[in-house]
């Protein structure tokens, strides 16, 4: 078959998801015979050309290896990519499916047969030998009269029956009713035209292309429809490893990106809905509109965590449609220091300086029969007391310390404990001025300072993402740069993104106390792009009864607002390696299995332990058996061919293919309580170390290996049928 045009190229959500069930051999097949056919559509390897077996006119198959098959929808020179897969199953996929271009209903998708409920409405024997579905109010050609009906071809029996359709999907049903293809085929045909444009000639041929290209253009992407690429941009995309492709938007998230908020808004979800991935198209979307009206401030993409900008940055980078360094990607505390130093003020952070001046002040004010010392305070949570609450909340005056809402804190610190913390606060400030450093909440309060009396706003708009690990002063931060002097909310100008579920710091503060409100103007996803259903439901049996502080002030179990998941896959394994050699070497066997047998490569596997010393050893021992590995600290979101080791901390805002989470023992997750340790401190201790826990979990996109040696954690004795459970023996 030969093919003159030159194409231009959509992706459909299904083609995505369809990809990605492939191994990355077939993947990279995938890719390659994409990127030939946009060279060369007429190239006889790829066997391009109308689908065998089905009347369904649009749909087109593309060769990309001996046994995997890519469907395309065709229109004249638009192609929309919607399936890959195995011949066998996608052929049968698709034979019985059609892809609508509905303008009147506003639907643009691949419509295939769907899976009845039991209690469906049975259908019943008509007296021309057909069967006829019970009748529901109608959604399929109801721009057609009855009269117009039996003019294209339908009889009585055949109207009435199609009065009943509640969807397309109900459409394809009347497979299963003995409906031959041709009148099933002339349903779908007349719902996508007028009954004058039935009646009128196509005297161009262009009918068909024309409204594809309004369909994608006008609400394509509320049905996971990508706009239309040339060419050159479908390769740098279908070149890409899968893990890089963050194209595709949910209707929900869809509008939370477009839609104009005359105020902050604000996105949140459970793991793995895609906060971030609508952060970064808010982002661009912004970035495009500020050009489009001549705006030359730049667009803000912030965070707490130092490693994820730079990910960040090269996933905006690899979106098409993103307009090229109209965005700024930098972490919180890197942004602070940057404001302070373009004022003249050039503050030191020397971290071995700010621990000696804490343990000083400790030993100064904590002494033997105080009420912190009584209760059994330990210097990190005193610590955290000072730079999460009283420096991260901005508090300017012991008073009014006396009276705020620890929110995030469990410990009962009443007025005397508050006195004691307000004072070994002093007693380290000024330690730390004698030893030359500050802290960085001190560089982030004197930068909030520094941006207030600004003669403009720094940025257009900004983006906060995990926005429940920054501080109070962190968001004033922010907040400042986008609103400029008068210091009132822009429109449009910020978008907070986060879920109190997924909290690894301590303290926490809500967005009135911030002074910030976004009431009707939150989205909140419910749908899990990221993990199977074993993978959340493990993580979930683990740290799911644990509870929630959100932003919201809302309290809440983490399992109330769990996200719907679609995918399934194999359960998480457990495995006992007795002791830390033998899980060591299980850790080099597993690797090497999972390379070996093209489930993922080395680039795809992460491996997150609950502290830095361990991801030292486990790179060592990993080198010295052959397997290449790098810290989370090095990874800046560009596929490389090495393992990513870090701990859960750094793990936070990424996704892997496969994810291993060694170590997890009695006493490391969580921490056995120290004697004489305060029993509140150990409980926010403990519920910290489990959201660690659980957001290492939920990496994992299609692979879990959970392991110990020696005695388990008590978290997962609790889920234990969550967990394919073995040892190493059984691999």
């Amino acid at each position: 078959m030969t093919v003159t045009f030159r194409p231009e190229v959509s992706l459909a959500q299904s083609y995505q998801d369809s990809l990605r069930a492939l191994d990355p051999g077939d993947q990279k097949r995938c890719s390659d015979s994409l990127s030939h056919f946009l060279r060369d559509p007429s190239h006889p390897g790829l066997r391009f050309g109308r689908l065998q077996g089905t009347s369904a006119h649009r749909l087109y198959k593309i060769r990309a290896a001996d046994d995997i098959r890519i469907i395309i929808a065709k229109e004249g020179d638009v192609f929309v990519l919607l399936l890959a897969g195995s011949r066998e199953d996608i052929y049968e996929r698709a034979r019985r499916a059609r892809f609508v271009i509905d303008l009147d209903g506003e639907t643009l998708r691949f419509v295939e047969p769907r899976v009845k409920p039991a209690d469906e409405p049975s259908v019943n024997p008509t007296a021309a030998g057909r069967r006829e579905f019970a009748t529901n109010q109608s959604t399929v050609l109801n721009h057609w009269t009855d009269g117009e009906l039996v003019e294209a071809g339908f009889d009585t029996v055949e109207i009435a029956t199609i009065r009943s359709l509640t969807s397309f999907d109900a459409a394809l049903d009347l497979f299963d009713a003995d409906w031959d293809e041709e009148t099933i085929d002339l349903i779908f045909e007349l719902a996508e035209i007028t009954p004058e444009e039935w009646r009128t000639l196509d005297l161009f041929g262009d009918r068909g292309e024309l409204r594809l290209r309004r369909a994608i253009d006008e609400f394509g992407s509320l049905h996971g429809i990508s706009r239309l690429f040339t060419p050159e941009e479908v390769v740098q995309i279908a070149t890409r490893p899968i893990e890089d492709w963050m194209i595709f938007l949910h209707p929900d998230q869809r509008v939370a990106t477009t839609s104009r908020y005359d105020g902050p808004a604000r996105i949140r979800g459970s793991a793995g809905t895609g906060k971030t991935v609508v952060g970064l198209h808010w982002a661009a979307e912004r970035a495009r509109r500020s050009r489009d009206e001549g705006d030359d401030l730049p667009i803000l993409f912030t965070t707490y965590v130092k490693t994820l900008p730079p990910v960040f940055a090269n996933l905006y980078d690899r979106m098409p449609d993103s307009v090229p360094d109209a965005v700024e990607f930098v972490n919180v505390d890197k942004l602070a220091s940057r404001i302070c130093k373009e004022d003249g003020v050039r503050p030191s952070t020397i971290p071995p300086k700010i621990s000696e001046a804490a343990k000083k002040a400790f030993s100064d004010v904590v002494r033997p029969g105080t009420p912190l010392d009584s209760d059994g305070i330990s210097r990190s949570y005193l610590e955290k007391e000072v730079q999460n609450v009283i420096k991260g909340r901005g508090i300017q005056t012991i008073e009014e310390y006396y009276e705020i809402r620890r929110t995030g804190r469990g410990t009962r610190f009443d007025k005397a404990r508050r006195r004691q913390a307000w004072a070994f606060m002093e007693v380290w400030d000024k330690v730390m001025a004698a030893l030359g450093t500050v802290d960085f909440p001190d560089i982030v309060i004197n930068a909030v300072e520094h941006a207030v009396r600004r003669s403009r706003a720094t940025y257009r708009s900004a983006v906060i993402d995990e926005a429940q690990d920054l501080t109070l002063m962190g968001l004033q931060l922010v907040r400042a740069l986008v609103n400029g002097p008068t210091g009132a909310d822009r429109s449009d100008g910020l978008l907070i993104v986060g879920d109190g579920a997924q909290r690894i710091y301590p303290g926490a503060f809500t967005l009135r106390q911030a002074g910030v409100e976004v009431r009707g103007r939150t989205t909140v996803l419910r749908r899990n792009y990221r993990n199977t259903a074993q993978i959340l439901g493990a993580a979930m049996a683990v740290a799911g009864r644990e509870p929630v502080v959100d932003m919201d002030e809302d309290d809440y179990q983490r399992r109330e607002e769990v996200g719907e998941v679609e995918r399934e896959g194999l359960r998480p394994l457990l495995v006992d390696c007795r002791d830390d050699g033998s899980e060591t070497q299980f850790i080099v066997d597993r690797i090497n299995g999972i390379v070996a047998s093209g489930v993922a490569g080395l680039g795809d596997i992460g491996i997150f332990v609950p502290f830095n010393a361990t991801v030292r050893s486990i790179i060592k021992r990993l080198g010295e058996n052959g397997i290449t590995a790098t810290t989370l600290d090095n990874y800046e979101g560009v596929t490389t061919p090495e393992v990513k080791v870090g701990t859960y901390f750094r793990a936070k805002g990424l996704e892997f293919k496969v994810v291993l989470l060694p170590k997890v023992k009695r006493g490391v997750i969580p921490r056995e309580q120290r004697p004489n340790q305060d029993d509140d401190e150990y409980r926010d201790q403990r519920e910290l170390a489990l959201t660690q826990f659980f957001v290492a979990m939920t990496r994992a996109r299609d692979h879990l290996v959970v392991s110990f040696g020696g005695d388990p954690s008590p978290a997962i004795l609790g889920a234990l049928d969550e967990f394919e459970v073995l040892d190493p023996d059984d691999l």
